[in-house]
């Protein structure tokens, strides 16, 4: 498959937006996301999300893409078109479950033509995103995934790179042998727009069906290695300890 020139510009002088997942059910944490969407839980006395849009704001991403499903209404009605905020927000809504990739060809005519980083929205972030852009944007990539190390690698998907920090090989648990690495998938990509020429319409997997089929492409994909604070609360543990840290002003 043929694919166009990436955008030209550096972050902070681009259109560079960030694009927020927040469609999914949140089903390891119910009853709590009974009523309410995962993103919108409280922490440290504020949403989820509303601490994601500050951090954003503060790294220079104010057009924010917010691709939600599930009690899409309550996360809208909250943050309205961001100005609140100090940012500007849309909106694109699945009438069904898309996936991990498919809500990204559904918003993509929000999202333009412009590079711009994907962030799932369960997932506390403090990383600098210029160094992360800058590196995206020195490879040329298609697709730069934030890796880290693993706490449990033995069950997870692993991601392999070489010197240069291209993705070389996914190891898809369970791992038939020892992978050489113990460095998995955050949660928060850089795109370019031109990933659109590789997901189709519909339901589509990012981390069983896109990023391998990618790779297998040889395509440029990259893995930007970093041990900043990137965790997903997905689970009620989770939560307590991410509050306890933010209570003692860790993160």
């Amino acid at each position: 498959m043929k694919l166009t020139e990436p955008s030209e510009g550096k972050f902070g002088t681009s259109v560079t937006k960030l694009v927020l997942m927040a469609g999914g059910k949140g089903e390891r944490l119910y009853p709590l996301t009974k009523e309410v969407p995962k993103p919108m839980l409280p922490l440290n006395g504020k949403p989820l999300l509303e601490h994601t849009i500050e951090w954003a704001k503060k790294q220079g991403l104010k057009d924010i893409i917010i691709c939600s499903g599930y009690l899409a209404h309550i996360i809208e009605e909250y943050f309205g078109d961001g100005s609140r905020f100090g940012v500007n927000i849309k909106y694109s809504i699945e009438k069904e479950p898309l996936g991990t990739a498919g809500p990204l060809r559904h918003a993509k005519e929000l999202i333009g033509k412009d590079n711009f980083i994907m962030l799932h929205a369960d997932i506390v972030c403090r990383i600098n995103a210029k160094p992360l852009m800058d590196f995206h944007l020195k490879n040329n990539a298609l697709c730069t995934l934030v890796i880290h190390k693993s706490s449990h690698p033995q069950d997870s998907d692993l991601i392999e790179t070489d010197k240069t920090g291209r993705v070389v090989r996914f190891w898809k648990k369970p791992h038939a042998e020892n992978p050489p690495t113990d460095l998995g998938n955050s949660g928060m990509h850089v795109f370019s727009a031109r990933i659109m020429d590789f997901i189709p319409e519909g339901k589509y997997s990012m981390e069983k069906e896109f990023l391998p089929n990618i790779v297998e492409l040889k395509e440029q994909v990259y893995g930007y290695h970093t041990e900043e604070f990137l965790k997903d609360m997905g689970t009620p543990e989770r939560m307590k300890e991410i509050e306890e840290k933010m209570k003692k002003n860790q993160i």
